[in-house]
């Protein structure tokens, strides 16, 4: 299988592509690489789609890009045609500075536009860690658009706090040094991190998992564009207040199913209890042993999980 282009790219563009076509092969992906374009800061949004059948949207986590859906794909692609956008400041979508832009607001707001250039009313929607936060919002801000909620891996927006290392980000100069210090510029450097962020076992992932985020933070203006969020989003104390969803949860009857591993790095599966029980129609999977992206895993649990839930009727 492979990616196919909808443009040519541009000579920047060109090696991320490739990267995310070898590893579409590697998962027996058949995916296109297309773009909107938006009005607003986010003026360029790239994403991938494929499969057929009702739309699902899939929104990344803080770091990564849609390349971290790709091992997800063929499980989703038998039910769905799935869209996958890059948050702008990711992979090859416009660079914001959200410390103009804001995140609460206009993290939704995008995905509105993004959704209204394609024509769908109404969506499923997949989020994992930032992204959870924004199918969460979505819900909130515009729940007639959100035909089913899937959160899977911790999503932000249950807690306002924070682990360690990133409230250090928050510390003036500091932080700055150590955002780049941590940022991996190696194959390994990046297995390693994601042994501490996103899986208890990297074994399943292949070197073109990784490849992908390393040329993708050489893109132009991503690498500031993600130092400029991490200011937006909090201080040393934690999330800031308006990022705080649960009593906005509250109520809510959109189908819901919360999947999470135990060993998630960000929030343990207790953190989200209060609201799952605070909505109507939501439920909470646990997975023994698993880290903050649980489809990464070596094993199908999370995406079994994530599919039962999805594709019922």
């Amino acid at each position: 299988m492979t990616l196919h282009h909808a443009a040519d790219p541009s000579a920047e563009a060109e090696p991320y592509l490739d990267t995310l076509g070898n590893l579409c092969d590697y998962y027996d992906v058949d995916a296109e690489s297309k773009y909107v374009e938006l009005d607003g800061p986010a003026s360029r949004v790239h994403y991938l789609t494929a499969g057929e059948g009702p739309p699902l949207l899939l929104l990344h986590g803080l770091g990564s890009t849609a390349a971290v859906w790709i091992p997800l794909l063929d499980a989703l692609t038998d039910h769905f045609t799935v869209y996958v956008p890059e948050r702008p400041g990711r992979g090859l979508s416009s660079a914001v500075d959200y410390r103009k832009t804001g995140f609460r607001h206009f993290s939704v707001d995008y995905v509105a536009d993004f959704l209204d250039s394609l024509g769908i009313d109404e969506t499923a929607v997949m989020g994992n860690s930032l992204g959870g936060f924004q199918a969460l919002a979505l819900a909130v801000d515009y729940p007639e658009r959100v035909q089913k909620l899937c959160l899977v891996g911790a999503p932000a927006g249950l807690s306002r706090s924070v682990p360690f290392l990133f409230r250090l980000f928050d510390v003036p100069l500091f932080g700055r040094w150590l955002f780049d210090y941590t940022t991996a510029e190696t194959i390994p450097e990046a297995r390693a991190a994601a042994r501490r962020l996103d899986v208890v076992d990297d074994s399943a992932l292949p070197d073109c998992y990784f490849e992908v985020g390393l040329l993708g933070e050489q893109l132009p203006g991503q690498h500031e564009s993600l130092w400029s969020l991490l200011e937006a989003l909090g201080t040393f104390r934690g999330m800031r207040q308006r990022f705080d969803l649960r009593e906005k949860l509250a109520g809510s009857e959109i189908p819901t199913r919360f999947v999470w591993g135990t060993e998630d790095y960000f929030w343990p599966p207790d953190v989200g209890e209060e609201t799952v029980e605070a909505m109507p129609n939501a439920e909470l999977v646990v997975l023994d042993g698993e880290g903050h992206v649980p489809w990464l895993e070596p094993n199908a649990a999370a995406e079994e999980a994530v599919v039962e839930f999805l594709a019922a009727e």
